[in-house]
């Protein structure tokens, strides 16, 4: 029965959800001055329509914790113990409904983050630069905290998930790459 719990509800669910960071479909929630776009990356959002996915909204950490006109910082500005401790508990709601939805049969295709970001960096994340200007930052290889978290805490649950970070400097890549996450 697990796993086709889903199919007794008789109705058109796809039974797929992606999880996506909260500034993909939200760009206001961005530092200011730091925003894409006016308000969703819709590529993305395209992508997943076409292949009949729900989207679950991952809380901005950096949102929550520290308000609309924080400073743009880096990874190792923000990890901290009580950062580190507020991503862990986004993680673990994120990884709660994760589970909940698998229990049902629904099927987690694919987290999706940004990479560059000091909290939702899948394959980039941001670290201060040490020269003259100490607010600029660069990427550097390496996870945002929220995505450590959200990894360990799944692989605790032995939860397996691909995970994705977005680029705008290479959307269009990025899109194939999800589209072809999606197929599997």
């Amino acid at each position: 029965m697990k796993g086709d719990v889903y199919k007794l509800f008789k109705d058109k669910r796809s039974a797929k959800v992606a999880v996506v960071a909260h500034c993909i479909l939200n760009q206001n929630s961005r530092v200011l001055g730091l925003a894409k776009r006016s308000s969703i990356i819709t590529e993305i959002m395209e992508s997943l329509i076409r292949h009949d996915i729900g989207i679950v909204q991952m809380p901005c950490p950096e949102l929550s914790y520290a308000g609309m006109s924080r400073a743009a910082q880096s990874k190792d500005q923000y990890d901290t113990p009580m950062f580190r401790k507020h991503c862990r508990k986004i993680a673990r709601d994120t990884a709660d409904q994760i589970q909940e939805y698998a229990k049902c049969g629904i099927k987690t295709k694919l987290v999706i983050g940004v990479d560059g970001s000091p909290s939702c960096g899948v394959n980039e994340t941001s670290k201060r630069n040490r020269g003259e200007n100490t607010s600029e930052h660069e990427k550097v290889n390496g996870s945002g905290i929220l995505i450590e978290e959200l990894r360990f805490i799944l692989k605790e649950k032995k939860i397996s998930t691909p995970f994705h970070g977005i680029r705008y400097e290479r959307l269009s890549e990025d899109v194939v790459e999800i589209e072809r996450l999606l197929k599997h």
